[in-house]
């Protein structure tokens, strides 16, 4: 009798402790589960849309940095792919997964892409997780230039002269600045095609060319030592530091419709990327964005900080694309290019 009830205490025992054991490794099991999901590393490509030294490559690989120091469970590669105004860029980035593996840094390009036969892909395909800052760009001579202002390049192109502009691929900015104005001038220039706004203002400084559209932080330091000085900004308000420089509104007052215009820049992903994703990478970079190092590289490049994100972000977008779509659609577009690189230099 003892030995039957000993054996069935052992059984209860026994049947306890298998339940116990079930129950630790069912709840391990979701415990990993959860920390797999929410807390396992992003390694990432960062796909940025222009060539190196460019705005849009120094901005990304900025963001980045602080992004990778700051952030242990994100990692960041990135990777310039450059092309067709950044349209390559946008469709590599669609082409993959939509789980944050992909990021794309781009500039002011992408809405217009449907406008130019670029394709039917745009920022309506991805999800904005930061707008980081606005750069205002300006016409830039060499130094010893004989023209004082815009006027005078757009009366030389009357009066049949051949006036030289190093520009960039049909949507890149030079070209759409370049096109906005002809809403105003009514002249076509010899456009020389280069593959990024650097590479024209290099252009430039070789002699190559009259004239080109520039940022601020491209062409700061050639202003200082006397290289190539600008005729005024595109722009309807001072620049702190550039309060000397002639604003375009000055030649140009009906250019205020189409203000502010410029390179904006921003980190996107593809959208159905799953939302704690998306959350994770909206902090990290806002973040980033706050950060001192980042402000005082907005101030330092004479950048209009913007840090938005979510609907202020995406009214944004869609403001800049309705005002930019229709100065293009008014004007009298140049699609004629003589292509250059910077071997012949």
């Amino acid at each position: 009798m003892n030995y039957i009830t000993t054996k069935q205490n052992y059984k209860t025992v026994f049947k306890i402790c298998l339940c116990i054991f079930v129950l630790s490794i069912s709840f391990l099991s979701c415990a990993y589960s959860k920390d797999k999901e929410f807390n396992f590393k992003i390694n990432a490509e960062g796909v940025i849309a222009w060539g190196r030294g460019g705005g849009t490559d120094f901005l990304a690989r900025t963001l980045i940095s602080h992004v990778n120091a700051n952030n242990a469970d994100i990692n960041i590669v990135p990777v310039n792919r450059t092309g067709f105004a950044g349209a390559y860029a946008l469709q590599y980035a669609y082409n993959k997964k939509a789980d944050g593996a992909t990021i794309l840094f781009s500039a002011d390009n992408p809405p217009l892409y449907k406008f130019l036969g670029y394709g039917d892909k745009n920022y309506d395909d991805f999800e904005c997780i930061l707008l980081a800052g606005l750069e205002i760009v300006g016409i830039v001579v060499p130094y010893e230039s004989p023209y004082k202002n815009f006027s005078d390049i757009v009366q030389a192109v009357k009066e049949g002269q051949e006036v030289i502009e190093a520009s960039t691929n049909v949507g890149g900015m030079i070209w759409n600045m370049t096109n906005i104005l002809n809403n105003f001038t009514h002249v076509h220039f010899t456009q020389e095609w280069y593959t990024d706004d650097k590479s024209a203002m290099e252009a430039v400084f070789a002699g190559k060319a009259d004239f080109t559209f520039a940022k601020l932080q491209l062409v700061r330091e050639a202003i200082r030592n006397g290289r190539v000085r600008y005729l005024s900004l595109i722009s309807d308000r001072q620049i702190p530091y550039w309060e000397k420089t002639p604003l375009i509104i000055d030649e140009y007052p009906g250019m205020k419709d189409y203000l502010p215009f410029g390179s904006y820049y921003g980190v996107f992903v593809k959208k159905g990327t799953p939302p704690e994703i998306l959350e994770r990478l909206k902090k990290a970079f806002l973040d980033a964005y706050n950060s001192r190092a980042f402000q005082k590289y907005l101030r330092n490049n004479q950048m209009s900080a913007l840090g938005l994100q979510g609907n202020e972000a995406n009214k944004y977008l869609s403001d800049w694309s309705k005002r930019t779509l229709s100065a293009l659609s008014k004007a009298d577009l140049n699609m004629n290019f003589r292509f250059n690189s910077l071997e012949d230099l």
